[in-house]
C-alpha cells in the first residue's frame, strides 16, 4: 500500500501547492494544509483555495485505530455510507467481534452492515447482490444484540427495509 499521499490547494489564481502527509494524516483529515503553508498562496498572495487530497483504501490498520479512538473519523458525518461496502464487510465483522468498542464507533459499523443490506434490497439498484445481502442478513442476526444497542442510530427509512428481513430468518 502506498505510504505518501498527497494534499493540494489551488488558489483562485490557478496556483497549485501541495504537501506529503502520511496514509493516517490523509485518512483521518490530521493535516490542515492552510497551518501547515499559511493563510496565504505562497505565488499571488491569494487567500481563496479549493483544497483536494488523495483518499486512502480503509485497511485493517486504519479501521483497527478508528474503531477505538473516539477522535478518529474518517469523515466528518455519514462514515457508515463509507464503510457500507462489500470490500470492507471482513474487517467490520472482525471489529465487531474482536475489539472492545465504544459505543458511537459500534453503531456506526453496525449501521454500515444495514445500510449494505439496505441497498442491495431497494428498488432501483441496478446492481444489486442477493448473495451479499443474505450473508450481512445472517451476520446480523448473529449481532442481534449489538443491533438493538445500535437501535437508535440507525435511521429509520434504513430500518424499515432491514429489519422486517432479519426477522425471516
Amino acid at each position: 500500500m502506498k505510504e505518501e499521499y498527497t494534499i493540494a490547494r489551488i488558489c483562485s489564481n490557478g496556483h497549485t501547492q501541495r504537501i506529503a502527509v502520511s496514509k493516517r494524516e490523509v485518512a483521518f483529515e490530521l493535516v490542515d494544509i492552510n497551518e501547515v503553508l499559511g493563510p496565504q498562496c505562497g505565488i499571488c498572495h491569494s487567500i481563496t483555495f479549493s483544497t483536494s487530497h488523495e483518499i486512502p483504501e480503509i485497511d485493517l490498520e486504519l479501521l483497527q485505530e478508528w474503531s477505538t479512538n473516539l477522535d478518529l473519523y474518517f469523515m466528518p458525518q455519514d462514515e457508515e455510507l463509507l464503510l457500507a461496502d462489500e470490500k470492507y464487510l471482513d474487517m467490520i465483522l472482525e471489529m465487531l467481534d474482536s475489539v472492545q468498542l465504544p459505543d458511537h464507533k459500534r453503531n456506526v459499523l453496525m449501521d454500515a452492515l444495514c445500510v449494505i443490506v439496505y441497498d442491495n434490497t431497494i428498488e432501483g439498484n441496478d446492481k444489486k447482490d442477493d448473495q451479499l445481502k443474505s450473508r450481512v442478513i445472517s451476520e446480523l442476526v448473529k449481532r442481534k444484540e449489538k443491533l438493538v444497542l445500535a437501535e437508535e442510530w440507525i435511521m429509520d427509512y434504513i430500518k424499515d427495509v432491514v429489519y422486517p428481513q432479519l426477522e425471516e430468518k
